[in-house]
């Protein structure tokens, strides 16, 4: 990254961290006089559909949002009432797609079997992890477990009833859906591969391919109807968070693929890029805040409305978020620019080390979990020591760990390190 590059990356940054500013502060007063008018309105009119039509017209958006808000609370307990007992298979499916597991789970995994795959789908999931953060604080969207109890639709009457599960609090805005668009990126980035692959077997007649092509495309689609219903069931996001969700997601994946820079950078370059994306970050938080706003106003609504304490977890906080991606953009930076990966020669390993990398991956990664959990809830600087821990795990699956594999079984330093020596 050049110079010029940076200069360029830069301003546009902080064009962009003054325009969200101004906008945080034109939003704050639309709020205020949209919650006077909207309290007044809906008082009048029994109907939430008539309220919404008679709101002027600066307050047309932010209506609008409150009456997805209202179908969508009424989907989520006619969804629930219509499926009783469900909790466990939605939480299990919740489960499946946590982003925490892309993390320690398919990451370490896919980039032990293919390296370049691996990478790219790491890309993936940091850029969403990246936007989702920023996305969360602007757009700064309610989740359904608490705005049932606040908004003022169910002033007069009984919200609707709505079961909380221990997934349920996250603590988080909702808007978009974090797990909808985690999956939808990284199952994006592993289908595709799948059907390049498929698309490549000469094993296969033509015909043969197109139908894999749809059942893949068909498994995917179906997967992802899976993540938003599991959502919607535990109450922790509106139908339309997980839209958005789902469609960030896929053109994240589309937008990593046309960047196939990301795996050839210099270290320079990596450390310029994890800068950027921590600094953007706290640039977003602290404009907000000097613009008046409570960027974690949701942990109070969450712990307030939280039937359970218990239902609330540190790896739904948004900083804990942040000391992840942040410790892994750093991690994985340092880990592809380092010699070691150069010389891993992953191209020469056989069906032995590759089994070997995957079983010593999933080891680290686990190990990394272990430290996660073993660590002070208390401790001043936990953000700290998770971004340090996040940082090191995933130097070592992209870096130390096929160096290890490589060295152990005798295999030469690949050609590409050779030729910068």
């Amino acid at each position: 990254m050049s110079a010029v590059h940076c200069w360029i990356f830069s301003v546009t940054c902080r064009s962009l961290l003054r325009q969200v500013t101004l906008a945080a502060a034109a939003a704050e007063i639309r709020e205020e006089r949209l919650l006077a008018w909207t309290q007044k309105t809906i008082n009048s009119s029994p109907d939430v559909d008539e309220a919404v039509m008679s709101l002027p017209p600066a307050a047309e958006m932010a209506s609008l949002i409150q009456t997805y808000h209202y179908w969508g609370a009424e989907f989520i307990s006619y969804f629930q009432r219509a499926f009783p007992g469900r909790g466990l298979f939605f939480m299990q499916v919740s489960g499946v797609g946590d982003p925490g597991l892309a993390f320690t789970f398919y990451f370490p995994l896919v980039v032990a079997l293919n390296a370049g795959l691996g990478v790219r789908m790491m890309w993936t999931l940091l850029f969403c992890e990246w936007s989702n953060m920023i996305l969360k604080w602007t757009l700064a969207g309610d989740r359904p477990f608490w705005w049932i109890h606040e908004t003022p639709i169910y002033a007069h009457g009984l919200p609707p009833p709505m079961h909380q599960y221990p997934i349920t609090c996250e603590t988080g805005p909702g808007n978009p859906s974090g797990h909808a668009k985690l999956n939808a990126a990284m199952f994006f980035v592993l289908v595709s591969a799948f059907i390049n692959l498929v698309q490549k077997s000469s094993r296969l007649s033509d015909e043969q391919k197109v139908w894999a092509r749809r059942g893949l495309w068909a498994a995917y689609a179906g997967w992802m109807v899976l993540v938003m219903l599991s959502r919607l069931y535990i109450a922790a996001h509106f139908p339309h968070q997980c839209l958005a969700g789902v469609a960030i997601g896929i053109g994240m994946a589309v937008m990593v693929a046309r960047m196939p820079y990301l795996q050839t950078m210099t270290r320079r370059q990596y450390l310029a890029l994890s800068a950027t994306i921590i600094g953007s970050v706290l640039g977003v938080y602290f404009g907000l805040q000097a613009a008046g706003w409570d960027v974690l106003w949701s942990m109070e609504k969450a712990i307030r409305w939280c039937i359970r304490r218990e239902y609330i977890h540190i790896d739904t906080m948004p900083f804990y978020s942040f000391s992840r991606f942040s410790g892994v953009a750093l991690g994985l930076g340092l880990a592809l620019s380092s010699p070691w990966y150069k010389k891993a020669n992953r191209d020469r390993f056989n069906k032995k080390m590759t089994a070997s990398l995957v079983v010593l991956s999933l080891l680290v990664s686990q190990f990394g979990v272990y430290v996660h959990k073993s660590l002070p809830r208390s401790m001043t600087l936990l953000y700290f020591a998770e971004f340090t821990l996040n940082a090191s795990v995933t130097y070592a699956l992209v870096a130390a760990l096929p160096h290890v594999v490589r060295v152990l079984s005798r295999v030469p330093a690949g050609d590409k390190y050779k030729r910068k020596q």
